[in-house]
């Protein structure tokens, strides 16, 4: 710890992805099992997709294992609708959650 900081998870948005048509970006994201159930993680979504919009995007995806209702309920607070599933190259089904950037 340095400073009074701590990591409390990650955070990446990829303006080219698999999966992605152009003007979209992938948001994916984690939190620390201690920081979660805080809010943490739609907040950091909310703001990157600020900032993605900023950028150019004209839509966010984000990309969930089916069954993960944790990561299901943050895109859902974040203003994300259900856009679909996709298969990934290795084979792994996503659901897709999808917000118009504005």
């Amino acid at each position: 710890m340095d400073g009074g900081r701590t990591l409390a998870g990650t955070i990446d948005l990829r303006f080219a992805a698999e999966g992605l048509t152009p003007g979209q970006v992938n948001v994916a994201y984690g939190l620390y099992p201690a920081w979660r159930g805080r809010g943490l993680a739609t907040r950091a979504v909310l703001l990157v997709c600020g900032y993605a919009a900023a950028a150019g995007a004209r839509a966010a995806v984000i990309q969930v294992e089916p069954g993960n209702a944790a990561s299901v309920a943050v895109a859902r607070r974040a203003g994300f609708a259900p856009g679909g599933q996709r298969f990934a190259d290795d084979g792994t089904l996503f659901d897709r959650y999808v917000r118009e950037l504005g």
